[in-house]
């Protein structure tokens, strides 16, 4: 998890990330661009954001680039900021809280931030979006009738298989009775 207060993550910080070589993580992730338009970019995105929710939280940051080596497979480490274009801040929010709440089971909150600061005028913008850790899971991908669970360990996500699914739904049930 980005050690800092949401509200505290500003431009010098996501600049920090990229030239301290922070890489990804259980709890972070880069993306370049926003999801697609594809019913496979959406379902991604999704699983993306329901397993950080089912492991410990976490953050995705769009508008980083991740850097490849020499057999074109991502290293993980952030190469450079890219503002995302094609979007204003306030479209591409209110189109990932859409997709959230139209394809995760139970319903979840997400916070996510614009930091502005890249480009020739100032304005250029990634998104930040902080998935905290859920006590409602596990959460479940229910786009276009997908019924998949999906977790994260060091390496990414993965999806999870009956065990994992029955274990995750009583740890949710005792947390439920040591609350009560």
């Amino acid at each position: 998890m980005i050690q800092k207060p949401f509200d505290a993550i500003e431009k010098p910080y996501v600049d920090a990330l990229v030239s301290n070589a922070t890489g990804e993580s259980r709890t972070l992730e880069y993306k370049q661009e926003l999801p697609g338009n594809s019913d496979a970019d959406k379902k991604e995105f999704l699983a993306d954001v329901s397993s950080f929710a089912n492991a410990g939280g976490g953050n995705i940051l769009y508008g980083v680039k991740v850097k490849v080596d020499a057999h074109g497979k991502k290293t993980g480490e952030p190469e450079s900021v890219q503002p995302l274009d094609g979007w204003t801040a306030d479209q591409a929010k209110q189109r990932l809280e859409e997709m959230i709440r139209q394809g995760i089971e139970p319903r979840m909150r997400v916070q996510i931030k614009e930091i502005i600061g890249w480009g020739e005028d100032g304005q250029g913008f990634v998104l930040l979006i902080r998935i905290p850790k859920s006590f409602a899971s596990p959460h479940m991908v229910t786009y276009k009738n997908t019924s998949r669970f999906f977790s994260r360990n060091s390496a990414g996500k993965y999806q999870l298989d009956v065990a994992e699914i029955r274990s995750a739904v009583l740890a949710t049930e005792s947390q439920v009775e040591r609350i009560r």
